[in-house]
C-alpha cells in the first residue's frame, strides 16, 4: 500500500469507522517506525489531513486510524 492509497482509504471511511495498519506496513510508510517519535508526529499529522486520529496498540503491533465523528 502507498501513502497516497492509504490516504484515500481513510478519506473514504465513514465516521467512528477505524482501519488498523499492521506495524509493518507502518514502518515502510512512516520510517523507521515503531516507536520513533518521528515517525509517529508525521503519521499523525497525515491522520490529521484525512479528518482521522491514531491509536498506537504496542500488543497486537498495529496504529488504528480513527475517522473523527461528525459534529452536530
Amino acid at each position: 500500500m502507498t501513502i497516497d492509497q492509504l490516504g484515500r482509504l481513510l478519506a473514504a471511511l465513514p465516521p467512528g469507522q477505524r482501519f488498523s495498519l499492521p506495524y509493518d506496513a507502518y514502518e515502510e510508510l512512516f520510517p523507521p517506525g515503531e516507536p520513533d517519535e518521528n515517525a509517529r508526529t508525521i503519521c499523525l499529522s497525515f491522520a490529521k489531513s484525512v479528518a482521522c486520529s491514531i491509536e498506537n496498540d504496542p500488543q497486537d503491533q498495529k496504529v488504528w486510524f480513527v475517522k473523527d465523528a461528525k459534529r452536530p
